[in-house]
């Protein structure tokens, strides 16, 4: 049975049987990228990294996926992966790709490589460390400090009257703190609620006319076109890392 939700289908409005706006988030992870060389070795910067081939090939069957789907506003963190997951994704609407760079990926130690980084403890399983006061990220970003800025930023995007079916394009932490602090599982998100490259994670608010939200509910996480079932998809992507790490006997 198909349920509209009342949904304006020429503005694409959804409204809930107790009469409040239910906007829609669309929250997506970036494709695919390389963030260590043919050698092991971490890239000089990872800010600026492409998608590579296979990163390409997941946004093209999102976009596939996501035909049809109205949005009316979209961002990304403006960082490069982000933005050409964006416009494969978003095709040929017409509409800017805007960007709030608020919501940037948890920040390493700047210059760090992963000498000197135990790999099962910083780098594997470092995400589950999330909760205690002092982790840090690769020895940069405190996961306190992250949650609270992506916190801020979700809270500033909910204050923007300008949309009611929003697009996000971001990174794996970040969607992590955005789903820890939508679902309020908070910081045990990062390490309990996984982000696989260029998946998509839908978040609808109920709000009232004040912009009050009275209720969050998530309507699906972790959803990809390549692998829906996660047949290929055994280990989140730093535990991926760190196995590559161990493969060229680096760390």
């Amino acid at each position: 049975m198909s349920d509209t939700g009342n949904s304006d289908q020429q503005g694409f409005r959804r409204v809930a049987i107790d009469g409040v706006n239910r906007r829609r988030l669309y929250l997506f992870r970036h494709g695919a990228v390389d963030y260590l060389d043919d050698n092991g070795e971490w890239v000089d910067d990872p800010d600026v990294v492409d998608l590579n081939e296979r990163g390409r090939a997941q946004a093209v069957a999102m976009a596939e996926l996501f035909a049809g789907v109205q949005v009316d506003k979209a961002i990304c963190s403006g960082l490069p992966r982000t933005r050409q997951t964006g416009e494969i994704i978003l095709g040929e609407r017409s509409m800017q790709l805007e960007v709030f760079a608020e919501l940037e990926e948890i920040r390493p130690r700047k210059g760090e490589t992963a000498g000197g980084y135990d790999v099962y403890a910083d780098i594997a399983f470092s995400h589950w460390r999330a909760p205690q006061e002092d982790a840090r990220f690769l020895g940069g970003e405190r996961y306190h400090d992250f949650y609270a800025r992506i916190s801020a930023a979700m809270d500033a995007l909910l204050a923007d009257d300008s949309w009611h079916n929003l697009a996000v394009f971001a990174h794996g932490g970040t969607n992590a703190a955005a789903l820890g602090w939508a679902t309020g599982v908070g910081l045990q998100a990062f390490g309990l609620l996984d982000q696989s490259m260029c998946c998509l994670n839908i978040i609808d608010f109920d709000t009232e006319d004040s912009g009050r939200v009275v209720r969050r509910t998530v309507r699906g996480m972790n959803i990809t076109a390549d692998d829906p079932v996660m047949r290929n998809r055994h280990s989140g992507d730093m535990e991926m890392l760190a196995r590559r790490i161990l493969k060229h006997g680096i760390g």
